[in-house]
């Protein structure tokens, strides 16, 4: 990383509809920034092209949080979290920012990078963060998929209660299997007078393989459910880092899953036709490009479209 001592306290604050995308290739070098994201950073698309990220660090960002962005990224899974970068002339943005492996065929081509403007809540959490993982001083505290984890049993505790659908539903159909496993126990007590070695056995097994149906069943659908939302997940994430070209498999579309996936794959469609149609226009039209490019929505179709039919090659691997 290089040493960037230039740098003061002045905060540049994107707005609420403000989208900065950028694109590196394997090795973090950027292809590609959009103009939004030339407007915040300062910088010119000569000062970019072929250089690392590391060129915007600001010295705040802790290695961890960039060793932990490569880690996930590397393994094919995107990356979310908020990032403090430093502008040209020395001043700072905060932006929430998804970086997403752009695949191509079964094969990572590039990365892309999606900015959006973060709450001043998560700007505070993430500072604070940053701070303690700068001094050492952690309590436990790091990085996942740039997600913070807090350190601590309870804070953890605390954490993975609250965190996702899926540990969600496995606590409740715990929960389930435990009133079910206690019910059922409280019944076979008051019954043990009554039932010889054999039925304490049967009657036993059955409560016993009741409170595993329970757990089972809540653990499979939980499952399903998760690997659902994480498929559209990754999916809405290769289209908002501009990869149109990647087909979503279809469900059974007589269920919410399935039509879910159709929607998506219906909106993802309805993206090329609105670049193919954008492009076609603006080839057919007479004058200039910017005479006919006067509203915010076309300008907007226009990037999707320069984005998506970039068609970069693969990269060489990290060295």
């Amino acid at each position: 990383m290089r040493d960037h001592p230039q740098v003061h306290d002045q905060e540049y604050t994107l707005h609420d509809e403000q989208c900065l995308i950028t694109r590196t290739d394997a090795r973090g070098r950027i292809i590609y920034a959009n103009p939004a994201f030339l407007e915040v950073s300062g910088y010119t698309q000569a000062d970019l092209m072929g250089k690392g990220h590391d060129t915007m660090r600001h010295p705040d960002m802790p290695l961890a949080a960039y060793d932990d962005l490569w880690r996930t990224i590397q393994r094919g899974q995107s990356w979310t979290g908020v990032i403090k970068n430093r502008r040209k002339h020395g001043g700072h943005y905060w932006s929430l920012a998804s970086i997403t492996p752009v695949v191509e065929r079964g094969v990572t081509v590039c990365y892309a990078c999606v900015r959006v403007k973060p709450t001043r809540a998560q700007i505070e959490t993430a500072d604070s963060a940053y701070r303690r993982l700068r001094t050492g001083i952690t309590g436990g505290l790091r990085l996942r998929a740039g997600r913070i984890v807090p350190g601590g049993l309870l804070a953890r505790l605390r954490d993975w209660r609250a965190s996702g659908i899926r540990a969600r539903m496995l606590a409740w159909a715990g929960l389930s299997s435990a009133l079910f496993l206690a019910a059922g126990g409280i019944a076979l007590h008051g019954m043990a007078a009554n039932l010889n070695i054999e039925q304490l056995a049967l009657a036993a097994a059955v409560l016993a393989a009741g409170v595993c149906l329970i757990f089972a069943s809540g653990w499979a659908y939980a499952r399903t459910l998760s690997g659902l939302l994480n498929t559209a997940t990754d999916f809405t994430r290769q289209i908002a880092a501009g990869n149109l070209g990647t087909p979503l498999a279809p469900g059974n579309p007589d269920d919410e899953t399935g039509a879910l996936r159709f929607s998506l794959e219906a909106t993802r469609r309805n993206l090329v036709g609105l670049a193919r149609d954008v492009h076609t226009g603006i080839a057919d039209a007479p004058g200039t490009v910017a005479q006919r490019v006067e509203t915010e929505d076309l300008r907007h179709a226009i990037e999707v479209l320069r984005i998506a039919r970039a068609q970069p090659r693969p990269a060489h691997p990290a060295a």
